[in-house]
């Protein structure tokens, strides 16, 4: 099995990178990921002057990119995280938190720590926390640009969604040859919105991807598990990114539905949650989920494309 390391840390999403390997449609694959401090905050004496000014101008360093066989230019590529395991204590940056708006919580940063991750658990404060570990940034190189790790946009990116986690497939949208997948910024566990800082953590993840036909109306990351479906949509605003995270689901469901537009949107009024999965980058970033279960129709994982094995559905 390949396995890619962290030891060329990319802080920036782009076609113009050398591939630090290549994967065929379907093979799995591992890849380690470094916390998004890259270690720096793991002991209470990395918080120093000049720790803190490299990793606030450095940021959620991605282990990357990886070339996929077979993926070209308007296709999307399909990646499984088959396995999340948690490497690294949890890395936090402690906060006093007493600013008026949380916003300016971030700016209070006075210490840091590494918080043990054992045993399936966090400990922290004498008390043990179940552990959720999630990717936080998982991208494929912008067509035409090149754009920070820590930023989020249609290739995916610091999106911090709750559901990228072990067992989900997320569809990304393919705008280069080859595709060129990106991992990192992965938490211990975090709740929906990011208003604080959670544990940060390396990750070893055991990973497959293929690559197929682009599903028509498809424009944002799309996440399968066993029993949801979610869009994933980064904006402006929240309030923006809520609705077009919506408006992305309609139009998966409408081409899966063959319903209506306006039937698919009514049942949709009733069956998907709007949620938040991160307010804290510089685009918020929210997503649509349907639970499978309630979904009065079959809805296939692509809209008909093979991109998934149909015993994922």
């Amino acid at each position: 099995m390949q396995i890619f390391e962290p030891d060329d840390l990319k802080f920036t999403y782009s076609g113009a990178h050398t591939p630090i390997g290549a994967v065929a449609a379907g093979e799995r694959f591992v890849v380690q990921t470094e916390d998004c401090f890259t270690a720096r905050f793991r002991r209470p004496d990395g918080f120093t002057p000049e720790n803190l000014a490299w990793v606030l101008e450095n940021l959620d360093g991605v282990t990357g990119p990886i070339a996929v066989a077979g993926a070209e230019r308007g296709d999307a590529v399909a990646v499984t995280l088959h396995k999340v395991e948690v490497t690294t204590p949890g890395s936090v940056a402690w906060s006093r938190c007493e600013a008026a708006s949380p916003a300016d919580w971030w700016g209070e940063w006075y210490a840091c720590d590494g918080l043990a991750v054992a045993d399936g658990h966090i400990h922290v404060a004498g008390l043990r926390i179940a552990a959720r570990p999630l990717v936080g940034c998982i991208a494929t190189a912008p067509g035409r640009e090149t754009v920070l790790s820590k930023m989020q946009g249609p290739y995916g990116g610091n999106m911090d969604c709750n559901e990228v986690r072990e067992g989900a497939t997320v569809v990304l949208p393919v705008e280069i040859d080859g595709a060129y997948l990106y991992f990192g910024d992965s938490k211990a566990r975090m709740g929906d919105g990011e208003v604080v800082q959670s544990p940060e953590v390396g990750t070893r993840l055991e990973v497959s991807a293929q690559a197929g036909p682009r599903p028509p109306g498809m424009r944002w990351p799309r996440v399968l598990s066993d029993e949801k479906s979610t869009t994933v949509v980064s904006a402006r605003s929240i309030d923006e990114a809520s609705k077009l995270a919506f408006a992305e689901m309609l139009a998966w469901c409408e081409a899966a539905s063959g319903l209506s537009r306006a039937d698919t949107a009514l049942v949709l009024g009733m069956i998907a949650d709007v949620g938040i999965c991160q307010v804290a980058n510089a685009m918020p970033t929210a997503r649509c989920t349907v639970a499978r279960a309630e979904l009065p129709w079959e809805l296939a994982a692509l809209a008909g494309h093979e991109l998934i094995p149909r015993s994922s559905l």
